[in-house]
C-alpha cells in the first residue's frame, strides 16, 4: 500500500540531508552547462570577455536572492536551497575565468583592458549584489504581508487564500 503522494514523498527526499550531494552534482550540472552555452554565444575571441562578465554579474544579483530571500523565508528544503547556491550558482559564476582573463590581459600587454575588466567586473558584481540583496527584501516584505508573488499595484487583484489570482491592465 502506498502512504502519501508523490509530492509528498519528493519534498520527504529533498529535505533529507543525504539529498545534498546528488542536488549539488545535479544543480552544478546544470550551472556549467547554462555557462557553457553563454561562452559559446558569445565567445571573447581576444576582445572584452563579455560572458564571463555576464554570468558573474547574475550570479552576484541571484546567489543574494538565494541566500537573503529562498533560504530564509520559503519553505524550500534546506538541501535543495544550498545545492541552488553552491552546485547551480558555483558553477555558473567564475573567478577563476576572470583571473585568467586578466592576466592574458596583462601578459600582452593590454593594461587597458585589464585595468577596465577589473573596474567594470567589480563595480557591475557589487552593484548586482545590492540589487539582489533589495529585491530580497522586497520579496521577504510581500512575504510577511502574505502577499503572493505575482500580485502587482496595476492589476486587478482576487485573493484565494494566500495565492493571488491577477488580471493584468495590460
Amino acid at each position: 500500500m502506498v502512504h502519501g503522494s508523490i509530492a509528498d514523498s519528493v519534498e520527504h527526499a529533498l529535505r533529507n540531508p543525504r539529498s545534498l550531494t546528488p542536488l549539488v552534482l545535479l544543480m552544478g550540472f546544470l550551472g556549467a552547462t547554462l555557462r557553457y552555452a553563454l561562452e559559446a554565444a558569445l565567445p571573447a575571441g581576444g576582445g572584452f570577455p563579455v560572458a564571463t562578465l555576464s554570468v558573474n554579474i547574475f550570479g552576484c544579483f541571484t546567489l543574494e536572492i538565494i541566500n537573503q530571500y529562498v533560504a530564509r523565508r520559503t519553505k524550500l528544503p534546506a538541501p535543495l536551497v544550498k545545492s541552488m547556491g553552491v552546485g547551480l550558482i558555483g558553477a555558473f559564476t567564475t573567478i577563476a575565468a576572470l583571473s585568467t582573463e586578466n592576466l592574458a590581459f596583462l601578459q600582452s600587454g593590454r593594461y587597458g583592458m585589464f585595468a577596465a575588466y577589473l573596474g567594470i567586473t567589480v563595480a557591475t558584481t557589487f552593484g548586482a549584489a545590492l540589487a539582489g540583496k533589495a529585491v530580497a527584501d522586497k520579496l521577504a516584505k510581500r512575504h510577511e504581508r502574505g502577499e503572493a508573488p505575482g500580485c502587482h499595484a496595476r492589476s486587478e487583484e482576487r485573493r484565494v487564500g494566500k495565492e493571488c489570482r491577477t488580471r493584468c491592465w495590460g
